[in-house]
């Protein structure tokens, strides 16, 4: 059912069914949202529910935020009862995925329900091997119900999309692995330069403290600066692979000891 007037030049009136595949959500799930606080109340019409463009474009960057590491708790308060971003951390990386609170974890707790939704077609095929890589980990909850808990949806997310390209979780969770420790070492040189020239450029001490106040700011140019320098060095890595296939041969790169010859 599609109403052109009902909320002004423009506007479009969804049942549940049909904002459901608008916005690629099960049902069940938007009812869920509503449940929570996430999503307003649709209107009633004749007895049945009716759902506009808001209802749509809130789903979506539900959506955006989740695909980002973000809890449903994180993203009420990131969203507000307005749904529109409450950070100015927005300024950096972008209204859609906005919010700093985001950025303080990428961790999560599962139940069945929201494991199926996160994992989609991967779901229950993968469920396996994503634990014996590390990616998910069956815990006890507060309830003493079995969760699933996810140390980085992100990454998550990530393996499940090189998966489709065929790059395997093996090779996805190793990936991981060294992009964390190069990046930690990364960062701890990058904190230590600014600590040793603090006197000097920015006229101050540089302690805990002025780095606790300036955490999310940081992290957000950080989540920015990283992606888009990975993604450059990417694409000319791949740019240069039968070079990088002639040194592969030559022995000049140590993948580690649970790498298995192709040949």
């Amino acid at each position: 059912m599609t109403d052109m007037t009902a909320n002004g030049p423009g506007a479009s009136d969804y049942s549940l069914s049909e904002l459901a595949r608008a916005a690629d959500v099960p049902a069940r799930t938007i009812r869920y949202y509503q449940s929570e606080g996430l999503l307003p109340r649709p209107s009633r019409r004749s007895g049945q529910a009716v759902y506009d463009r808001l209802h749509l474009e809130r789903l979506r960057s539900i959506g955006a935020l989740q695909s980002r590491g973000l809890r449903l708790q994180t993203i009420r308060q990131v969203l507000g009862e307005s749904g529109e971003p409450t950070s100015d951390v927005a300024d950096l990386l972008g209204p859609e995925i906005a919010g700093a609170a985001w950025l303080a974890t990428s961790a999560r707790t599962l139940d069945e329900g929201e494991l199926a939704d996160l994992l989609g077609d991967a779901y229950p095929d993968q469920v396996g091997s994503l634990v014996s890589v590390g990616y998910l980990e069956r815990r006890l909850g507060p309830d003493g119900r079995g969760v699933w808990y996810c140390a980085s949806v992100p990454q998550l997310r990530g393996a499940l999309e090189l998966r489709t390209v065929g790059a395997d979780l093996e090779l996805s969770a190793w990936a991981s692995d060294e992009l964390r420790a190069r990046l930690r070492d990364m960062s701890e040189l990058f904190v230590g330069r600014w600590i040793a020239e603090s006197g000097r450029l920015y006229r101050g001490t540089a302690t805990r403290e002025d780095f606790d106040a300036k955490l999310e700011r940081l992290r957000a140019v950080a989540w920015q600066s990283a992606a888009h320098v990975m993604a450059e060095e990417m694409g000319r890595a791949i740019q240069r692979s039968d070079e990088i296939r002639e040194r592969v041969d030559a022995g000049d790169f140590d993948f580690g000891a649970n790498v298995e010859s192709t040949e």
